[in-house]
């Protein structure tokens, strides 16, 4: 069982509150005045008082964790207004400077606002967001909702109030603008809605340049007017047209060319897509609108006509034009009276300047660039005045001055670049925090007000962390890549002393100790580092200095640290010598005899609990180690008297933890804190103990976050989580004791925070880049200095500053080590060995430790390495010599190359790389030919084995030796067999179609029956001609009529609908399918006959091949050696061949494995054996060799080949030496020779002509089957006649289907349109009438008010008690009218006409103000009559102002009332117009179901025309104006034409030649002139030629060798000159190196010195530490004496106070028994009641 860890004393109140809070990065700004600015920050609101250009004062309103959103402001009445988080959301108004709360707004959104704005008058608008998208509007000096309406569901781009009229409001979106009217109607307010698409003012432009006679003959004057020549490096294209509210545009666009005026093109169909990015009002009824491609848009609003007049400029600057891209130049765009203040997406403020054109549209005059940032521009604004312009970036607010056109130098909010990452705090008597960004910048804002004392910027880093001293202003700066940066912090900014890699990767954590003098490190690359800050150095490189490393096994994510007292020396018996110190030596004491321990979390890859590394770190002992050595001491592992490392397991989740004592920890995880306890088994190594949770609180409002303690309030922890929520956590039982919003989770809650070391402030940064400081209060005490006493301080501070700034030099480190490099490698490179790499300038510190060490190994194996390599030198030469005396040896003396060489392992490790390369690419050709495999399968399947009919074709039988030519080819449909599905579906709609011919047939037969019974009577009986059944066939098989050849085929098309009969939908759907089944059967009856014929070849190709044999046989024996045609199918006839690969296709050699080669060898054996087997003992072939000559049947063919042997004696003897019998015998042997001869010549001729026979008639069967396979072709050209006619009807079918569709909507679109323009003219007769009453009430008023305005009549009776003189006085007062001064010359900027009025009225109000003064009363008045007087006068004054009120309003009323007229009749036309066209469009749908399209088959010889052109729409054309006409007459036309066509060749022909010789007679005319004009221009040169010296050097010369050899002589002295020069040079550069060589043995005699006085300084300070040590010794023996009086005391106290609580606990229970024993005294009152 885990043991209860040590609970805290009880912890007094802690509180915290908002102090300030910052951090613009672009958000929009408002006024509350003149010079006043504010914006929105995370939970708050920033107001910045600019009036002092030096100095500007900083505000901060908070929110009260209700978070901030949009923001508006008012500077006429210094009012501001913003929206919060809430749900529902509320709008506050404020007042400015007092910051107090006028009113609220509600029931105007229900989850968040996205703009509001306040009017130039009394008026408050707001627009909501989804799902609600209101738009309100509020008086806010009354706080009651004037009106509120919905509006377009889209994403808000802007909004604005009419400056001019409130009145008018305009909502641009990204595709159109919606602008609102509120109106009155009685005692309400209505807002009516117009809409502009920004369709309308798409255009349609085309690239063609028209020629110059075009241009001659065009209005130059028009496009005069249009186009202007700017001085500026822009051209514009524009637009001029007029649109209609809801009708498209007519549109004239001209370009413009700025390099010609003349070049100008006209623009016909090419879209041009317009998306708005900002707009804003004009000052006589237009608007403006930007849009993202550089189109700037001007709409004249006059509603109450047909048409609004529009103008388009499009803006393309001269690197835009190159580029093709657009600048979006009109991201945002305010309108001055200077012109149009544009920003684009290129960070440039521009100024557009226009003509002045009162009541049109305005002509663009220049473009200039008033300003360029290097940030991300936001938004601009103007001030009140219109005198200044603020322009809002990412980089801060940048203000111009727009009297002078100057930029103010220093940025009114200057912000750096990148996001907010981390933060720290000074130690307190800097009172700053400083905060740094990612992109390298740095930033130290007061902590009084919040502003940004001074910055610097670290270049080419990003940064990760920054830690700051508890004690000294130095701070430490971490990198991604490991570096460490140290600065000093100072009254005049920032200072770099020092610049160090530590790390190889990121820092994940970096913390100091709490007296500041250790910096503890883990990175990303699982290393741990310490880092001591020696106070005594004077160099800030020995100064900061590491002295511990250590790995880590696993990736850290959390440290903390803290300060003990060593327990090893906390038992020691006292000294009773001990002596009275103050308490900064018991401090310092304390802090030698403490140890610090640091707790590491880690996580690890391969288990699945996490890690907590603890390491103790004695500082007692380090001391003392560092005193015995003379040396920089870097403790390693092994030395357990200094370290102490322990591992524990953690098995909960956490995400941060703090050390509260030395064994217990608070961690959090989620929503749950825990206390653990650390097991006192520290100091075994190897033993894994888990850390156990003792308690736990789930009481966190949000999960996740980070823990703070302090040093000054040991009993609290604060604790910030991910979305802002700051608890207050007592450190003793983990109980939340408040909760404060820091940030809000809209804005992505909270990033980083740090607790000063007073724990006065706490810092916290957002995801936002927003800054929040809370002051906290709290009654505790911070110990000075940590420890340290005043002159330790102030020594430490005076290092600090007198220490040098870092000037970018390498460590003395990374110097030591180049220079043993360079030794090295002079060394390598006389050994011919290659030396090692040269350390790195920007390695880590561990790394340049472990090239140190490597040059140690190296240095001990220098020597060794150099006689190794001088052995292998010696041997590769022998060996060398060996090879060369093996070349010379025979071959069969001759050893193998391999023989000689020595490194064996090396040749098995590259067999083995071979085998392992060789296997490796035999598996990928493997798995990329089982991935063909695959798709092979895949395609089969898909393309072959799915399909019920295969694919194939049948060509012709043609011998290519006899008649080379193409053979006919009919291919077959490839058909995929239909699902079970489709033939359901297809049987259904079989069933009804013939259910329907049923039920038409009998309604038809009892029609008739019904006919005949009613006309028997009194008519005769009509005769029965012909069946109707029959007839009706007929007309069902017409070719003509079905529309399609399909008939041919003997497929049923008996179900198919006539085609006079199509006339619903559902009738040619079920067309449609049937279609497609009449498509399916046709190509399947193809199929068939297609089958036969493939039959019919097979047959006919075995037919050839056994007269093939024939023929064979036959060349045999006539020896014919020529060849015989073998027809076979081919791979289209057969498409299964392809699918088999013979050998002869592979063309590479194909490989064999071992295993493969002995498998055919085997094979070959085997084969080998039976053939000699068969050949031993084979009595068929004896038998047949004996008995028969070796033959089965004796033929003629081969007998006449046998020839007849010669007699003997003709061979043997000379013909002279033969007998009678021996000559008799001689010449039958010739007969019979002769005989032979005759019948092989006969044989001969019968095989031939039996050969020709054969080879006719095979002939004769090819053009047999090519006339069987033309009839096949000719039926093939009809089934595709067919299949395109079916898919033709289909096709004609669907056409209908979707005509009829969009008809339809069509017709729907024309009915909601026309009850939207129903109810949009009520709700018009409804605003008129409305407008009439009102006009009527506001005339009754206004009587009313005349009525009632008699003041002067009232006035002696009002003030009958005054004297008659203070009567009269009072008299003129009440009679005289305020005299108004001139508005100040920066108003005149405004460039709204009414602001001039709003002025007269604020400064009437404020000369009222003043006239009411008691200053200005007459004299001898008493202050209450003049009390009286002023009420009476104010009385007097507000009816006049509501005289003119009502005045205004029956002014605004009539234009209203005009207004609504013109759109009353507009709108009316436009109903009227819908009703046609809603009539037209029912009339075209009922003709298009009548007027059906009929497909016709017609036939050869008829052709249809047209009787003229048809000039109608294709679908008003009826076909009402088409013939049909003979083919005869066609073609009799077409000879006549022809005729016509060649006589008007021939007279061209003639009149062509007089034409060619008029042209060449011209052009030579032309060519004479030209060489004239020629001519006289060379004389002219001639006569102004300028005669040169260099021209009269070339003419002096008698010719150009001679002028060639003086150039050549020049050149020669030039060099001569440059060679001499060269020489100098050489001999100055020889002794400016003597004069370094004398300088660097000067340098080398004062470093010796400077070695000699750095050894005097060590001894010096050895002497130094021990007088040190000594003294240190006496001061502990002085203060045990007090430390045991102390213990005593705190013994007493405690017994005391444990009898203190014994006696109450015994008071409190007798007091309990008195009682107890009082009430038994007492009777119940239960018992009396019964």
């Amino acid at each position: 069982m885990a043991v209860r860890a040590h609970r805290l004393q009880s912890a007094k109140p802690l509180t915290i509150s908002r102090w300030w809070s910052s951090g613009y990065h672009g958000q929009p700004i408002a006024f509350v005045s003149q010079s006043v600015l504010f914006y929105a920050t995370d939970d708050g609101l920033r107001f910045h008082d600019f009036i002092d250009k030096d100095y500007q004062q900083c505000t901060t309103l908070q929110a009260n964790g209700q978070g901030v959103g949009v923001i508006a402001g008012n500077a006429d009445v210094h009012l501001f207004a913003y929206a919060d988080y809430q749900h529902p959301p509320v709008i506050h108004l404020h007042e400015y400077p007092t910051m107090s709360e006028v009113k609220q707004f509600t029931n105007g959104a229900e989850l968040e606002y996205t703009a509001i704005e306040f009017s130039a008058t009394d008026e408050l608008l707001a627009l909501s967001s989804a799902p609600d998208y209101l738009l309100t509007i509020w008086n806010w000096r009354s706080g009651m909702k004037l009106a509120q309406c919905e509006t377009s569901k889209k994403e808000l781009v802007e909004i604005r109030f009419n400056p001019n009229s409130w009145n008018d409001i305009g909502i641009l979106y990204r595709d159109q603008i919606n602008f609102y009217t509120c109106e009155r109607r009685n005692d309400k307010y209505t807002l009516f809605e117009r809409q502009l698409p920004l369709e309308l003012f798409n255009q349609t432009i085309a690239h063609n340049r028209p020629t110059f006679q075009q241009l001659q003959a065009s209005d130059r004057k028009k496009i005069a007017d249009v186009i202007r020549l700017y001085p500026s490096r822009f051209s514009y294209t524009l637009i001029d047209s007029t649109i209609g509210i809801d009708q498209g545009a007519s549109v004239k666009l001209v370009a413009f060319d700025a390099e010609n005026e003349e070049a100008f093109q006209a623009y016909v169909d090419e879209r041009v897509e317009l998306v708005a990015t900002s707009f804003c009002w004009g000052d006589t009824g237009y608007v403006f609108i930007g849009t993202s491609n550089d189109a700037l848009i001007q709409i004249i609003l006059q509603f109450d006509r047909e048409r609004q007049p529009f103008r388009t400029t499009l803006f393309a600057g001269e690197e835009a034009s190159k580029t093709a891209n657009s600048l979006e130049m009109f991201k945002t765009i305010r309108l001055h009276q200077q012109g149009l203040f544009c920003t684009g997406s290129d960070n440039v403020v521009r100024l557009i300047t226009f003509d002045k054109n009162d009541g049109a549209l305005q002509d663009v005059n220049n473009v200039n660039d008033i300003m360029e940032l290097t940030s991300k521009l936001k938004s601009i604004a103007f001030n009140q005045s219109y005198d200044s312009l603020f322009v809002c970036s990412t980089q801060g607010i940048d203000m111009i001055d727009l009297l002078t056109q100057e930029q103010r130098p220093v940025a009114l909010v200057p912000i750096s670049l990148g996001k907010i990452i981390d933060v720290a705090i000074l130690s307190p008597a800097s009172e700053l925090a400083i905060t740094v960004r990612d992109k390298g910048a740095l930033e130290a804002w007061s902590m009084a007000d919040g502003t940004r004392k001074y910055s610097t910027n670290i270049e080419n880093q990003t940064i990760s962390h920054i830690a700051a001293n508890p004690v000294l202003p130095l701070i430490v700066v971490t990198t991604i890549t490991g570096y460490f940066y140290f600065f000093e912090v100072d009254t005049r900014g920032f200072r770099l002393l020092h610049r160090i890699r530590v790390h190889s990767s990121d820092v994940r954590c970096i913390k100091f100790n709490s007296r500041g003098n250790i910096l503890i490190s883990v990175g990303l690359d699982n290393s741990l580092f310490i880092m001591e800050m020696k106070t005594e150095e004077t160099s800030a490189e020995d100064m900061f200095h590491i002295i511990y490393r250590t790995d880590l096994e696993g990736e850290p994510f959390a440290l903390d640290s803290d300060d003990f007292a060593n327990q090893r020396h906390a038992n020691e018996a006292p000294n009773e010598t001990q002596i009275e110190q103050d308490d900064e030596q018991n401090g310092n004491l304390k802090e030698k005899l403490s140890e610090t321990r640091i707790i590491i979390a880690l996580t690890t890859k391969t288990e699945k609990h996490g890690r907590f590394l603890i390491i103790d770190f004695d500082w007692q002992q380090y001391r003392e180690t560092r005193n015995s050595s003379l040396t920089d001491t870097i403790i390693n592992d092994s030395n357990t008297k200094i370290i102490t490392k322990t591992v524990f397991a953690i098995y909960d989740t956490i995400e941060d933890f703090l050390i509260t004592a030395r064994n217990q920890l608070i961690t959090i995880g989620g929503k749950v804190l825990r206390m653990c306890r650390i097991p006192d088994e520290t100091g075994k190594a190897g033993k894994l103990i888990s850390v156990e949770a003792q308690d736990s609180l789930a009481g966190l409002s949000t999960p996740g976050g980070y823990l703070y303690k302090n040093k000054s309030v040991p009993s609290w922890i604060l604790g910030v989580s991910r979305s802002g929520i700051l608890s207050i956590i007592r450190a003793s039982n983990m109980a939340v004791e408040s909760s404060v919003p820091a940030h809000s989770s809209l804005a992505g809650g909270c990033h980083k925070s740090a607790w000063s070391v007073d724990s006065k402030y706490f810092v916290s940064i957002g995801e936002d880049n927003s800054i929040v400081v809370l002051q906290t209060k709290y009654a505790g005490r911070l110990m000075a200095r940590n420890g340290y006493s005043s002159e330790e301080y102030n020594r430490i501070m005076r290092t600090l500053q007198h220490m040098p700034t870092y000037d970018n030099t390498p460590l003395s480190l990374y110097e030591t080590l180049y220079d043993r490099f360079t030794t090295y490698q002079t060394k390598f490179q006389n050994a011919n060995m290659t030396p090692p790499l040269p350390p790195k300038e920007d390695a880590s510190w561990v790394q340049l430790k472990e090239y140190e060490a490597a040059l140690q190994h190296l240095d001990a194996h220098l020597t060794s390495k150099i006689e190794i390599r001088t052995e292998l030198e010696h041997i590769r030469k022998d060996i060398r010599d060996l090879m060369a005396i093996n070349d010379k040896r025979e071959e069969k003396a001759k050893l193998d190359r391999r023989e000689f060489d020595l490194d064996a392992e090396e040749q098995d490790r590259q067999r083995k790389e071979r085998e392992a390369l060789i296997n490796k690419m035999r598996e990928e050709t493997i798995t990329q030919n089982l991935i063909r495999l695959m798709k092979r399968e895949v395609i089969k399947q898909q393309c072959w084995d799915a399909m019920s009919v295969k694919a194939r074709c049948i060509e012709g039988i043609i011998n290519p030796i006899r008649k080379p030519s193409a053979p006919i080819v009919v291919e077959n449909y490839p058909l995929v067999p239909r699902s079970l599905d489709e033939l359901e579906t297809i049987r259904q709609v079989i069933e009804r179609r013939r259910i329907e011919i049923a039920e038409k047939k009998l309604r038809r037969q009892i029609f008739a029956d019904n006919s005949d019974i009613n006309g028997t009577e009194g008519r005769p009986e009509a005769p029965v001609t012909e069946n109707e059944d029959e007839h009706d066939k007929q007309v069902t098989r017409s070719t003509a009529l079905i529309g399609s050849v399909c008939n041919e085929f003997q497929v049923d098309s008996s179900v198919l609908y006539n085609q006079f009969e199509l006339y619903t939908q559902e009738q040619k759907w079920t067309q449609i399918a049937l279609l497609n089944d009449l498509i399916y059967k046709i190509k399947e009856a193809f199929n068939k006959e297609f089958e036969n014929v493939h039959q019919r070849k097979l047959q006919e190709l075995a037919k050839i091949r056994e007269r093939n044999m024939r023929i064979k046989q036959i060349n045999a024996d006539l020896d014919d050696p020529s060849p015989v045609w073998e027809p076979d199918l081919t791979e289209k006839e057969k498409p299964q061949l392809l699918f088999e690969v013979k050998d002869s296709e592979i063309k590479s050699e194909r490989y064999y494995t071992p295993e493969q080669l002995r498998i055919l060898e085997e094979q070959r054996l085997n084969e080998a054996r039976r053939r000699e087997l068969e050949r031993l003992d084979n009595w068929r072939e004896r038998g047949l060799n004996d008995m028969m000559n070796g033959v089965l049947q004796v033929r003629r063919e081969d007998e006449l080949k046998k020839e007849i042997p010669k007699p003997a004696f003709a061979l043997e003897k000379a013909e002279e030496d033969w007998t009678d019998a021996e000559k008799q015998a001689y010449q039958q042997y010739l007969q019979k020779v002769k005989e032979q001869k005759e019948e092989r010549e006969k044989l001969r001729k019968v095989l031939t002509a039996e050969s020709v026979k054969i080879i006719e008639q095979i002939q004769e069967s090819c053009q047999t089957f090519e006339q069987v396979l033309s009839q096949l072709h000719r039926r093939r050209i009809t089934a595709q006649t067919a299949v395109l006619q079916e898919e033709l009807k289909i096709s004609r079918i669907i056409f209908s289907l979707v005509k009829d569709r969009l008809i339809l909507q069509l017709e729907d679109t024309y009915e909601n349109r026309a009850k939207f323009l129903e109810a949009k003219v009520q709700d018009l007769e409804l605003s008129k009438r409305a407008l009439e009453d009102a006009l009527v009430k506001v005339d009754v008023e206004k009587r009313r008010l005349k009525a009632e305005d008699t003041f002067d009549k009232q006035f002696p009776r009002e003030f009958a008690d005054v004297p008659s003189v203070l009567q009269d006085s009072l008299k003129r007062l009440l009679i005289k009218r305020s005299k108004m001064k001139q508005p100040k010359p920066p108003e005149e900027y405004n460039p709204y006409s009414a602001r001039q009025a709003r002025l007269i009225e604020l400064e009437l109000d404020r000369i009222q103000s003043e006239a009411d003064s008691f200053t200005n009363a007459p004299t001898n008045i008493v202050r209450s009559v003049w009390d009286r007087f002023v009420d009476f006068r104010r009385k007097r004054t507000e009816l006049e102002r509501q005289l003119r009120l009502q005045e205004q309003e029956e002014m605004m009323i009539k234009s209203l009332r005009s207004l609504r007229d013109g759109e009353l009749n507009r709108k009316n036309n436009e109903f009227d117009q819908l009703q046609n066209n809603l009539i037209t469009t029912k009339d075209a749908r009922i003709d298009d179901i009548v007027d059906l399209y009929v497909q016709i088959v017609l036939r050869q010889g008829q052709v249809e025309i047209e009787a003229q052109p048809a000039e109608l729409a294709p679908n008003e054309y009826r076909n009402t104006d088409a013939e049909l006409i003979h083919r005869r007459e066609i073609e009799d036309l077409n000879k006549s034409i022809i005729e016509s066509a060649n006589f008007k060749i021939r007279q061209m022909d003639k009149s062509k030649g007089v034409i060619n010789d008029i042209t060449s007679m011209s052009w030579e005319k032309e060519k004479l002139i030209y060489e004239i004009a020629d001519l006289r221009q060379r004389a002219q040169d001639i006569t102004f030629l300028k005669v040169t010296r260099n021209i009269q050097e070339y003419l002096a010369c008698p010719n150009d060798a001679s002028f060639e050899a003086q150039k050549q002589r020049e050149m020669q002295m030039l060099e001569a000159t440059i060679e001499k020069m060269k020489e100098r040079f050489a001999e100055q550069q020889v002794l400016k190196e003597e004069d370094v060589q004398k300088l660097q043995r000067d340098n080398l005699s004062i470093a010796n010195v400077t070695l000699a006085v750095d050894e005097a300084l060590q001894n010096a300070n050895v002497n130094l530490y021990e007088r040190k040590n000594i003294i240190d010794q006496r001061i502990i023996e002085q203060s045990k004496v007090e430390q045991r009086e102390r213990m005593h005391q705190v013994v007493r106290r405690r017994r005391l106070v444990d009898l203190a609580k014994a006696q109450a606990q015994e008071v409190a229970y007798l007091r309990a028994e008195v009682e107890r024993l009082r009430m038994k005294t007492f009777p119940a009152l239960v018992q009396i009641e019964h």
